[in-house]
Formats: structure tokens, sequence, C-alpha cells
């Protein structure tokens, strides 16, 4: 359980205890209260009662406690308190008792129903979003009770993201199947036709018609090997080979890896990373993620002609920064833009090349490290891609 998560668990206790207990005070409060007093009185009665010369006496004598320990006693014994306990006294103090019980009982049980319904009326709701998406409606959401524990606002916020979260998943479950037909379709499809054309003699076998069939042939091999790394890591069962390494050479060695590319585009690259921050996991992965978030920009932000990777350590994290000065991300798509398969009308059409794949896959090496990658707008125009990683 995370520390956030304790501290509410931690509050509720606490907005619970602190109530159940005041209750309990006022209810001992009020019995006490009503016994001191039905003594008081009877006190008060019998003193009135007692010979004047008596109480005149008992007066002087109560001045001084010790010195007329004796005295006193004989006079209490005698006149006030020795018939405390007989039958009728006690019959009655057990009657009064009886009546204050009485008494706070409605208080107990009236404070006890205000303190539940605090929590049930909260509570319920959250039980009846629950059941929508039990049903499959991963749209409902339960709604803030005002006067319930600031530690069950957090649980209500805690649930509706994890709704929000379901919803998404969900969404993106309808979206995968026609979306994984379409992709494996397309490649294979055009890899077919071809063949299906040397077979007919309508191209003339070449190493070019043969170098197109690869093509395709690599772009299916390509996506398989994405889904399959998806599918392992949402089953948290990608296999990382850790090391430890310097993350600059990585860089280069992927911007080297891209040089072709690059080349068709006139796009400056700035690679800004210390020569000590060193990372402990599995190379290979990460240089995979570097390798997606340039040709991320290369597909969608080479109009901008600028290219920067940014790293930097803080404290235990490593954070890296993939910058660019293309379009950016439209603020309404920020959310999905990490989604399978997910791409915008305007920036990611076919025609691009990309699987939709590229960022998910990144996401899903991130998190298997333990770290995150989010996706944000440069104030100066561009994307930035922030990644965090343990060191």
């Amino acid at each position: 359980m995370s520390t956030a998560k304790k501290g509410r668990s931690r509050q509720l206790w606490y907005w619970i205890s602190l109530r159940m207990i005041g209750l309990a005070l006022m209810a001992i409060l009020v019995v006490g209260a009503g016994m001191w007093l039905r003594f008081f009185w009877w006190e008060t009665k019998l003193r009135n009662s007692l010979p004047k010369e008596i109480l005149q006496e008992l007066k002087l004598l109560e001045t001084d406690h010790v010195a007329n320990a004796e005295r006193l006693r004989e006079i209490y014994g005698q006149y006030l308190y020795g018939d405390y306990f007989t039958p009728e006294v006690l019959h009655a103090d057990l009657l009064w008792f009886s009546g204050l019980v009485l008494i706070a009982l409605p208080l107990i049980i009236g404070g006890g129903g205000w303190v539940s319904l605090r929590l049930s009326r909260q509570l319920s709701v959250v039980a009846i979003a629950a059941r929508h998406i039990a049903g499959g409606d991963f749209r409902s959401r339960a709604s803030i009770i005002p006067d319930a524990p600031t530690a069950l606002h957090h649980l209500i916020a805690d649930f509706n993201h994890m709704a929000e979260r379901l919803e998404r998943h969900e969404r993106e479950l309808q979206a995968s199947s026609a979306a994984i037909a379409h992709e494996l379709r397309t490649p294979l499809t055009a890899a077919k036709g071809r063949l299906q054309g040397l077979i007919d003699g309508v191209f003339e076998t070449s190493p070019q018609q043969l170098s197109t069939i690869m093509r395709q042939l690599d772009q299916l091999n390509r996506l398989i090997d994405d889904l399959y790394l998806l599918s392992m890591a949402t089953a948290g069962q990608l296999v990382l080979i850790p090391s430890s390494f310097a993350l600059k050479p990585l860089m280069e060695e992927r911007v080297v890896w891209a040089a072709p590319r690059l080349q068709q585009h006139p796009m400056k690259i700035v690679i800004d990373c210390p020569d000590d921050v060193l990372l402990n996991a599995d190379r290979d992965r990460l240089g995979q993620v570097v390798s997606i978030l340039i040709d991320n920009a290369l597909r969608y932000a080479a109009t901008g002609g600028y290219l920067a990777l940014r790293a930097t350590r803080q404290e235990a994290k490593v954070l890296i920064d993939v910058e660019d000065a293309g379009p950016g991300f439209a603020p309404e798509h920020i959310e999905r833009v990490c989604d399978r398969f997910w791409r915008a009308e305007h920036s990611r059409s076919r025609h691009a090349g990309g699987s939709g794949l590229g960022l998910s896959v990144a996401v899903a090496i991130c998190q298997a490290h333990g770290g995150q990658l989010s996706v944000h707008n440069r104030g100066t125009g561009g994307g930035r891609i922030h990644i965090e990683l343990p060191a």
C-alpha cells in the first residue's frame, strides 16, 4: 500500500475513532453527572433534616477533617451515611441509574446513527457505481457527498480514477480487435498481392520486387513483436535483463542508428546528457524507447527541424526529455496519444507509416522498469515527452 493510501486509511480511522470515543464520553458524562446530582440531592436532603445543633457542629468540624476525623465518623454514621446502603436507597439509586441510561441511549443511538449515515451515504454511492461498472457500464462515476469525511473524498477520487482507467482500457480493447486485424491484414495483403503478381507473371522477378515483399513482411514482424511486448507487459511478464550503463552513449548510438532517416530531414540534433548519468536497467529495452521517440519525432515533427534528447539525475531518479519543434500535441489529444493504435486525424494518418503502437510500447517498457512516461507541449512550441526512471 502506498504512503498516500496509508495516510488516508489513518485519517478515516482517526475520524471514526474520534467520534465513537466522543459518543462514549458524552454517555459517561450524562450518567456520571446524573448520579452526582442524585447523591448531591440526597445528601442535601439529609443535612437539612439534621437537628440544628448537630448541623452547626458538623459545619464546624468539617473545617478541619483531619483533626476532627473521629467525631465526624460518628456523626456521618449516625445521622448521614449510615443508612446509605439500605435496600431502599440502593433500589432508588438503581432506578435513578436506569433512568440516566435511558436518557443516554437516544444520545448514543442518535450520534451513532449520524456518524453511520455520513459514512454509509458516501459508501452507498461507491457501491452503486461499483455495481454499474461490474455490469459493464464503465462510464459510471461516484459523486462526492459534501459532508463526508475527507478520507472518503480521497477514496472517491481514487475510485473514479480507477473507473476512468477501466473505461479507457475497455475502449481500447473494443478498438484493438478491429485495429489489430486491420494492421495485420494491410502488410500481409500487400505482400500476398506482390507474390501473386510474381507467380502470375504480372511482375518480373527482381531484387527490387523481393525487397518490397521483405519490407512488408518486416512491417508485419515488427507489429507482431510490438503486440507481443504489450501483452507480456500487461501480464507483468515482460523479461528485463538489467545492467549498469551510461545513458549518453546509448542516446548517441540510437541517433547514429537513425542517421539514414535523419539525413532525409534537415533536423538539428541536440544531445544534452552528462557523462555521469548512469542507469541500472535493460539497455536494449531503453534503447528501444529512445528509438521509438526519435522515430516519433521524425514522423510527426520533422517540419520543426529540431530534436533534443536531454537527461539529468535528481536524487534517486533519472529524468529524460525528448523535445521537438513540430506542431505539438492538441490539448484534447494529450490523454490519448499513448493509447494503442490511436492516431489523431491531422497528424497520425496511415501515410506516415506508423502503426499507432510506438508510444504504447515505450510506456510499457518504462512502467516495467518502475518508471513512467508522460506527454506535454513545450511553452515555446513543439512537443515534449518526459520519462522518469529509477536510477
